[in-house]
């Protein structure tokens, strides 16, 4: 899958980053049962592929610690660049594709060890996994509230953005948020297309494990299948839903330079200081030994 490989890969960077800077030690320290735990709730795995997660996860986990959390400090200090400076959409959407990029790599360092997962799926996992990601679909249904419409899908939207940007930046005035508001309500919210998209990678995931049950194909197959699926995961490859996709995308770094412009010197050096202390765990927990 890549949305299985990438939640698996992306627990760890994802996960640091919206946990707040003084959850960042902990939340590490316990990445590798936090993943194990998410993968259970999908498969409910047997004993002996509990012991294959729990391996692969421990040299994962040293790889990550090794080789991305110094590569992390990087990417904050750029992003503490943007947030004390003048910013442009090219600066957002430039952001934006080094956070793919990154995504791509703890993904690809993932595959083999999901190549060797999958073949020891079940039937009966396989159909868990499709009811559990239907249970989770109809979660996020309900907070994008796409039943009711764009006029819906902008107040969650609004929601959503307000509480990101207050967690970076501190508390909005009431004028920023009005002016939150009307940013938002001027844009096409792209909740019904990017959950259709949400949608799409899931199909051809479970269309693809489902295949690898039925032919047993050799690991290096499988391997590529996965590879093939990831190359496609972020973007829609039909001609008029991709140029839909890139331009909700430039939208979206369009208003986050409209909100970043809103900032005051002081709510951007409040984002400015939150990098520097995940710059400064990045840094000490690179630094230290893997457990274990």
């Amino acid at each position: 899958m890549r949305s299985f490989i990438r939640h698996l890969a992306l627990i760890v960077f994802a996960g640091l980053l919206l946990a707040g800077c003084s959850a960042v030690r902990l939340g590490y320290a316990n990445a590798d049962n936090l993943a194990r735990w998410w993968i259970d709730q999908y498969l409910d795995l047997a004993p002996e592929q509990d012991v294959l997660v729990r391996e692969r996860l421990g040299r994962y986990l040293a790889w990550h610690r090794k080789t991305q959390l110094p590569d992390y400090v990087n990417l904050m200090r750029n992003g503490q660049k943007l947030a004390t400076a003048q910013t442009t959409a090219a600066d957002a959407l430039s952001l934006g594709d080094e956070l793919i990029r990154r995504g791509r790599v703890l993904a690809e360092q993932a595959t083999p060890d999901i190549a060797d997962l999958l073949p020891t799926l079940t039937p009966a996992q396989i159909e868990r996994m499709a009811a559990r990601q239907m249970e989770k679909n109809a979660d996020y249904a309900k907070e994008a509230r796409l039943a009711e419409g764009e006029a819906g899908q902008r107040k969650a939207r609004y929601k959503r953005l307000l509480e990101r940007a207050e967690y970076w930046f501190g508390d909005f005035s009431k004028e920023q948020e009005a002016a939150l508001r009307r940013m938002v309500d001027a844009q096409d919210p792209g909740s019904q297309f990017w959950y259709d998209e949400k949608l799409r990678r899931q199909r051809d995931w479970l269309s693809l494990v489902r295949q690898m049950q039925r032919e047993r194909p050799p690991r290096e197959r499988v391997i590529q299948m996965l590879r093939d699926y990831a190359a496609r995961f972020d973007l829609p490859t039909e001609p008029v839903r991709l140029a839909q996709a890139i331009a909700l995308r430039r939208a979206s770094a369009e208003l986050a330079v409209a909100i970043h412009t809103l900032m005051t010197p002081a709510q951007r050096e409040h984002a400015r200081s939150k990098l520097d202390d995940l710059i400064h765990d990045f840094t000490e927990l690179s630094r230290e030994t893997t457990p274990g």
